[in-house]
């Protein structure tokens, strides 16, 4: 299967499309379709989301890659860790970060809000 059509399509658009029917290349692509989409939000490069600088707005990013990987797609934790070359105990404490803060901080709740109106 060509994986340049695959990240073309919007499989949440699709209703005879289901998550769970994607195969691992096919999950692969979209979440690399969601990493582009949040280093565009956040104006951070690909490098800098995967990379091991922990500069606020590069863990900020790449925690909020991980939550709408895991929301979205629900793939292993494992499988999120090893897109940012990570520990899989790291995609918990970022999903987790991003759950707490989103209880009290404005401004993360509308990162995701807006976030989810683009992916």
């Amino acid at each position: 299967m060509n994986t340049n059509k695959i990240n073309h399509l919007n499989y949440w658009t699709i209703p005879s499309v289901r998550r769970d029917r994607l195969n691992p290349r096919q999950r692969e692509a979209i979440a690399n379709e969601i990493i582009h989409k949040v280093c565009v939000y956040y104006n951070v490069s690909n490098m800098d989301i995967r990379g091991k600088k922990r500069y606020r707005m590069f863990v900020l990013a790449r925690h909020m890659a991980m939550f709408f990987i895991k929301k979205k797609l629900n793939m292993k934790l494992k499988a999120i860790a090893d897109l940012f070359g990570r520990d899989h105990t790291t995609v918990i404490h970022g999903i987790t970060s991003i759950q707490n803060q989103s209880d009290t901080d404005v401004v993360i709740n509308t990162d995701i809000e807006n976030l989810n109106n683009i992916l």
